[in-house]
C-alpha cells in the first residue's frame, strides 16, 4: 500500500484488497499494525513536542515555587519522560 498525503486514508487496491481476504490471522494482524503504525507516526508528527524547560521555566514563575520543589518537579517530569522513550 502506497504511502499518501498525510491525513489522507491511504487507498486499497483491488489486488491488496484480494490479498487480505485471503490472508490468515497473523498476515492480517501485521496488515493493521502497519496501518496503526502509520497512522500513529502521523498523529506524532502533528502534535508540537513539548520543551521541558519552557514547562520549568513556567512553573519557576509561580510564587511559592522555590529551587527544591522545583527539582523535585524536574525529576517527576524528567523519569515520566524516559518512561516514554523506553516504550517506543
Amino acid at each position: 500500500m502506497n504511502r499518501n498525503k498525510k491525513g489522507v486514508m491511504p487507498e486499497i487496491t483491488r489486488k491488496e484488497y484480494e490479498k487480505i481476504k485471503k490472508s490468515d490471522r497473523q498476515e492480517f494482524a501485521a496488515f493493521c499494525e502497519g496501518m496503526y503504525k502509520r497512522g500513529y507516526e502521523d498523529g506524532m508528527e502533528s502534535v508540537p513536542g513539548v520543551d521541558l524547560e519552557e514547562v520549568m521555566a513556567a512553573v519557576a514563575r509561580e510564587r511559592g515555587v522555590g529551587k527544591r520543589t522545583l527539582d523535585n518537579i524536574r525529576d517527576c517530569v524528567e523519569q515520566l519522560f524516559r518512561k516514554e522513550d523506553e516504550n517506543e
